[in-house]
């Protein structure tokens, strides 16, 4: 018995770190483990319990793990992009580092050059805009979860940016737009909650738009709509745009529109003093010594971004000199500016930096402070590092091309910073509805019904009216019902309920006797299909219709077009 006591006395004495580990609680414990586990152990064991989903999706074992990233020496730079999946009708998110590049996840519907991305995820997620649809979405890189936002309002023109309420420990996306058309009257700001209280809807922010702040809005708004496309950057528990300060007849006072995501209120902050640290020129002219400037402010030359917890400012002086500052907001209260880096662009061994091109400061790397790395993006899809100890850039990555690039030499980059973070990605209730073992069994039933039956059940319930409606379901129907690909050949003849034509089957249509009125009276001109719609004209109207549904929507040929839902199946 005492020689079991004395091996114990040794076995702790050897190995003091286990044994301390050995006397925590048993969900400590595990905690501890699971901390050190790599990200795609840590979803795996999601699925081992309920008790081990609920622990490790919980916000307090996110916060755990996010602390534990960030207090590890810094890997080198990782970072996403989109570009052109195989599919046409589908973009890619794929991640890139200097180990490889690898296909993350694909969203569909989601084409074109009208895809734009926040620079960096705000504590994990990233905000993605598609502005052809329009649409929104929220994603997770590292857990590569990813939802889309319900239907905003109708804007002319609109601006949004991701954010976190330390508060209220919620994601927000606020959104700022112009109603119907241009003019500071016409300007609102909304705000949706992932998994609020509020569900599934975008509400007015609390604060609105003030009318003192509504003209500063509507430069942000369209300095947003630029070849630079200045997307809104969160820092300091705010969300900052630049103003575009070409659109007043004197320089404004503000140089920054800032909305706070706790509050919900706006404010401006001024632009730094580049009076003061602009450099310049002596020349002659006309006899007479001149000193020529850089321009102090303008927006294709000036972007925002967040380096260590602080709203930077970046001032491109290209092409009068290969200077490029960065300025930095030491406090958000006295809006006080310092200048942190002044990188020169010939630094960088290639000398390529001074052709035109955009380039774009997105973040940094390291846990040393002002030492930090910063992350440096061109429109010729490099990756640059600038170390602001020894002053000198280094290209540390070169994207490379998946199908067709979206992007040319004067559209801005599309990459953004990828940070490995658990944080959750709040489905919404739609999503949430239609994940059900009761929605997956009624959609495989109204898969394999007629298009006008399935129409028809929209009327039993809402579950069923949201199902039928969904882009998903309309995605899956067409492709169930078209999986042979043989060609389905239906005839125009005489209709009934005053349309003047229908669609029937061929065989149906030539089996029945022409002296039953089923022949055309009248000249009809239909186009080819288009998602299942074809576009018909007859001498006094116009028709968009649906064949499968039954689905029509009429207009006259010199009329104004009627309203088409977004919802035809």
């Amino acid at each position: 018995m005492a020689s079991n006591k004395r091996r114990k006395v040794v076995a702790a004495s050897l190995m003091p770190p286990l044994a301390e580990s050995l006397l925590l609680p048993p969900d400590e414990l595990m905690t501890e483990v699971f901390l050190r586990l790599p990200v795609k152990s840590i979803l795996l064991f999601r699925a081992v319990c309920r008790s081990w989903a609920a622990l490790l999706s919980s916000d307090e074992f996110c916060s755990l793990h996010r602390a534990k990233v960030e207090a590890e020496p810094a890997p080198p730079p990782k970072l996403l992009f989109i570009s052109p999946a195989a599919s046409f009708d589908s973009t890619g998110i794929y991640s890139c580092s200097p180990s490889g590049d690898g296909l993350l996840f694909s969203l569909r519907d989601v084409r074109g050059d009208h895809v734009d991305m926040t620079p960096a995820p705000c504590r994990g997620l990233t905000l993605l805009h598609d502005a052809v649809e329009p649409a929104y979405y929220v994603f997770n890189a590292t857990t590569r979860a990813v939802t889309r936002l319900p239907p905003c309002q109708d804007s002319f023109m609109a601006t949004a940016g991701l954010g976190f309420d330390s508060r209220r420990r919620e994601y927000k996306v606020v959104r700022l737009f112009f109603e119907k058309h241009f003019g500071v009257d016409n300007i609102k700001c909304e705000v949706y909650v992932l998994g609020g209280e509020h569900g599934d809807r975008w509400m007015p922010a609390a604060g609105g738009v003030p009318f003192r702040f509504r003209k500063f809005a509507a430069a942000a708004i369209i300095a947003t709509q630029s070849e630079a496309k200045l997307m809104p950057v969160f820092a300091d528990g705010f969300l900052h745009w630049v103003i575009d300060s070409s659109l007043f007849l004197t320089k404004p006072r503000a140089a920054v529109l800032s909305f706070s995501v706790a509050d919900e209120t706006f404010r401006w902050f001024r632009s730094p003093p580049f009076e003061e640290a602009s450099g310049g020129q002596l020349v002659e002219i006309a006899e007479h010594m001149c000193m020529i400037r850089p321009p102090i402010f303008e927006v294709p030359g000036v972007h925002l971004v967040e380096l260590d917890d602080h709203l930077c400012m970046v001032r491109d002086l290209r092409p009068d000199t290969s200077i490029m500052d960065i300025w930095e907001m030491q406090d958000c209260n006295s809006g006080d500016w310092t200048l942190a880096h002044g990188i020169d662009l010939l630094q960088h061994v290639q000398r390529g930096l001074m052709e035109p091109q955009i380039i774009r400061v997105i973040g940094s790397v390291g846990n040393c402070g002002s030492r930090n790395k910063v992350i440096l993006a061109t429109s010729k899809r490099k990756v640059i590092t600038y170390d602001p100890v020894s002053g000198t850039l280094e290209t540390v990555l070169a994207i490379r091309e998946t199908h067709s690039s979206y992007e040319t030499e004067q559209s801005a980059p599309r990459v953004s910073l990828f940070k490995e973070n658990l944080a959750p990605v709040h489905r919404t209730n739609e999503e949430i509805a239609l994940c059900s073992p009761l929605a997956k069994a009624t959609k495989e039933i109204l898969l394999r019904l007629p298009g006008n039956f399935a129409v028809q059940f929209k009327l039993v319930s809402k579950q069923w009216l949201t199902l039928v409606e969904s882009r998903s379901f309309m995605r899956s129907y067409y492709e169930h019902n078209n999986i042979d690909r043989r060609p389905k050949i239906m005839l125009v003849g005489k209709g009934a309920r005053g349309l003047g034509f229908s669609f029937a089957p061929m065989g149906k249509l030539l089996r029945e006797a022409p002296s039953q009125g089923t022949w055309l009276d009248t000249k009809v001109v239909c186009s080819k299909p288009c998602h299942g719609m074809n576009l018909l004209s007859t001498e006094s109207e116009d028709y968009l219709y649906n064949p499968c549904t039954g689905y029509c929507s009429s207009y006259r040929t010199r009329g104004r077009l009627a309203y088409v839902p977004n919802h035809i199946l």
